[in-house]
């Protein structure tokens, strides 16, 4: 069954990427096939609620974040989707198959960089472009004292390949957009085409956790493998 992986490697000093790393592994282990370069635009909101507490004082449940995802290979659609941390959870550097990762609906790939846990989100699809702008000026017009916006992140250099029944699409993620500057670190998206119907869902995921594993890069922030095949992935 098609799946799709992401992985973050965030870099270890300020003048450095791992990028250059990454592309020499794939390389150096396949004959990758050039595909168009992608992009990607990723929009982050905070609640203005603060943060609750249990009848002792201690931390209860983190703040909730709305996040608007637009990606170059699903031209006509924007995702939307509103999470809440856990400010009780620790760092945790694999989520396999959450709801709120990429998955079986065309779901969005982002770029997270951080190691907490977010509580399973529902993703909902809105018109990219003229749409998407429009919905985030009534969020910061209307619905100001909800919704604080934090930051903007954009994928820098961003290069895709094909490389027998997988996709790899790799890029620093930036803050500021694509133009930024200051390299947080380098995602990775690795989808397996695969055959439709054939296999159950284990199939897919392991096939990219093995590819992923056999370039044997190091450094790895975080991970969300799940199956499903977006649309955009159709090449």
């Amino acid at each position: 069954m098609p799946a799709t992986g992401l992985f973050f490697l965030p870099t270890t000093t300020a003048d450095s990427s791992p990028l250059p790393t990454l592309l020499n592994a794939l390389t150096a282990h396949y004959d990758p096939t050039p595909l168009p370069p992608w992009s990607l635009h990723h929009r982050i909101f905070r609640d203005q609620k603060p943060p609750s507490t249990t009848s002792d004082g201690v931390p209860g449940t983190g703040p909730r974040y709305l996040q608007i995802l637009s990606l170059s290979h699903h031209p006509t659609t924007s995702y939307v989707a509103i999470t809440r941390t856990s400010s009780l959870t620790t760092n945790t550097q694999t989520r396999v198959g959450t709801p709120a990762s990429s998955g079986s609906n065309g779901g969005a790939s982002g770029a997270g960089t951080g190691d907490t846990s977010t509580e399973p989100a529902s993703i909902i699809a809105i018109p990219a472009g003229a749409s998407t702008e429009e919905f985030v000026q009534l969020l910061l017009a209307k619905f100001g004292p909800l919704w604080t916006q934090r930051q903007t992140l954009g994928v820098r250099n961003g290069l895709a390949f094909g490389v027998g029944g997988f996709v790899v699409r790799v890029g620093e993620v930036v803050q500021g957009g694509s133009a930024g500057v200051g390299a947080r670190g380098v995602v990775v998206e690795v989808a397996w085409r695969g055959c439709r119907g054939g296999g159950g869902e284990s199939d897919g995921v392991g096939l990219v956790q093995a590819f992923w594993d056999s370039l044997g890069v190091r450094g790895l922030g975080s991970v969300s493998v799940s199956p499903g095949w977006g649309r955009g992935l159709e090449l």
